[in-house]
């Protein structure tokens, strides 16, 4: 997988090579030290994002000492807020990934009872579902359509 590759359509641009299906679909799960890492970096800089939001402009900010023109601070502002968004999409993707990968592993024992009995990754994932209590809906239908994803995945 290479990134910033235009014949895969991703972008080379730091911000824009998240938003690319094949880097999204490579990350299987964050270390959990790296995932400590980023909610400290998430609430450092979610912070700063809060701080110069509520400051901007100010002339006695305490930016001032490092950022001398008040007119950038709307700059540290919207980078900090996009920073926190990225670091948060990060963390949101991974735990609902692991949450999926981890409902197969423990049903592991019938997932393999009812391929061995004919059934498909469809109704795998309905029957699963059913266990759980849903049913039907937005969020029931996300769901089958993730887990028969992790289904296909698993042996």
């Amino acid at each position: 997988m290479t990134l910033g590759n235009r014949r895969n359509g991703c972008s080379p641009f730091f911000p824009f090579f998240i938003l690319c299906p094949q880097f999204l679909l490579g990350i299987k799960s964050l270390p959990k030290p790296l995932l400590y890492i980023i909610y400290g970096l998430m609430a450092v800089v979610g912070l700063v994002a809060m701080y110069t939001l509520l400051n901007a402009g100010n002339p006695d900010s305490l930016l001032r000492s490092i950022i001398p023109n008040p007119a950038h601070d709307v700059y540290v502002a919207v980078l900090s807020s996009v920073l926190v968004f990225i670091f948060g999409f990060f963390v949101f993707f991974t735990r609902d990934r692991e949450g999926f990968r981890h409902l197969v592993q423990l049903n592991a024992d019938q997932i393999r009872k009812l391929r061995k009995s004919g059934k498909n990754d469809e109704e795998i994932a309905g029957s699963i579902l059913a266990a759980m209590g849903s049913y039907s809906g937005y969020k029931h239908n996300m769901a089958r359509k993730k887990l028969v994803i992790y289904l296909s995945e698993f042996q």
